[in-house]
């Protein structure tokens, strides 16, 4: 097994250790039994840290159709996870943004998954412990430049 194929494998273990308590998290959110749909989630982490973006930008970003892209959004409002504001030269446009309640969500599964790696984590001894804390802090680094820059 090389190198890729052996970290893709430890991926996937951790991943199966973590994300039954991230889903439970998810479907705990939502008041009401409201679950949010897998798409509804993907669409709060395109606008999460991001700047307001029209929604034909969204609508590309996700995969959609723009009037599919409008309802999604329009769910998401009513939730008041996320905000549509007029363009500041422009007020025939108008801009969605991720509101104040859906970035407290995307925390809180944030917060969620890092507890079940710190979990995880807690089993290694301290110079492991360390050395994966380190390469956390890289792969951190990396995706932050992968954000910025994009594929």
């Amino acid at each position: 097994m090389d190198e890729r194929e052996h970290l893709a494998t430890s991926f996937g273990d951790m991943r199966r250790a973590m994300i039954p308590a991230f889903l439970l998290d998810l479907l705990a959110v939502v008041d009401g039994g409201d679950e949010l749909s897998m798409t509804q989630l993907a669409t709060l982490y395109v606008l999460d840290g991001g700047e307001p973006v029209s929604l034909g930008a969204l609508a590309e970003r996700v995969g959609r159709s723009v009037s599919a892209t409008s309802r999604l959004v329009d769910g998401l409002v009513r939730r008041g996870l996320v905000d549509r504001q007029e363009h500041p030269t422009d007020r025939r446009v108008r801009r969605v943004a991720i509101a104040k309640d859906g970035d407290a969500l995307l925390r809180r599964l944030e917060r969620t998954r890092a507890d079940a790696q710190l979990k995880i984590m807690d089993r290694l001894d301290p110079a492991d412990r360390a050395l994966v804390a380190r390469a956390m802090a890289l792969l951190g680094d990396a995706a932050r430049q992968e954000r910025r820059t994009g594929p």
